[in-house]
């Protein structure tokens, strides 16, 4: 398998190679290859909620400290801050690409989950959350200026010089 040259190779299709290809595409050609279907990924299994600090009872700050609590020392807290600060808007994002949260007189509704001390853990109605949001980047990519690739396995990267210049990969059929 060949593709002419991309400015953006994302290899994963769940919410973050999704959402970086949708994100990316506004500033270039993007190309996303996933090991299996499109949908097929960790983030459609995942039937949980996302915590996310959207409440006017709730804030960014309060979210880390809730997570560094729950995390017992564990947790990085630069990748915490970043998760807790960059959520709201990652979900805004997400509403606006389509996805569904569970929603009572056009708010968010929320749900209050282990090691949050507020109310903060959004679902989507219907199908599981995962689901939700796969199902809908998933439908946002095959409408955008995406090239995907499905069934293409990652097995290395070609460097030259330090930079990354391209990909092998085992396309489903195709023998190494």
């Amino acid at each position: 398998m060949t593709t002419d040259s991309t400015e953006f190779l994302i290899v994963g299709s769940g919410i973050a190679g999704l959402q970086a290809a949708l994100l990316a595409r506004e500033h270039g050609p993007v190309t996303v290859l996933t090991k299996t279907a499109l949908s097929e990924t960790n983030t459609y299994h995942a039937q949980g909620g996302i915590a996310v600090a959207t409440g006017v009872d709730d804030n960014p700050d309060l979210h880390f400290q809730d997570t560094i609590a729950a995390g017992a020392g564990l947790s990085d807290p630069a990748v915490v801050r970043a998760l807790v600060d960059e959520g709201p808007d990652a979900v805004r994002r997400l509403i606006d690409t389509g996805v569904n949260f569970d929603m009572r007189a056009g708010e968010l509704l929320r749900g209050l989950e282990a090691a949050h001390s507020v109310p903060r853990v959004l679902h989507a109605a219907g199908a599981g959350t995962g689901e939700e949001i796969q199902s809908t980047l998933s439908r946002a990519a095959r409408a955008a200026p995406v090239q995907i690739f499905e069934r293409t396995l990652a097995i290395d990267l070609i460097i030259e010089a330090g930079d990354c210049r391209g990909l092998i990969v085992l396309h489903e059929g195709e023998t190494a």
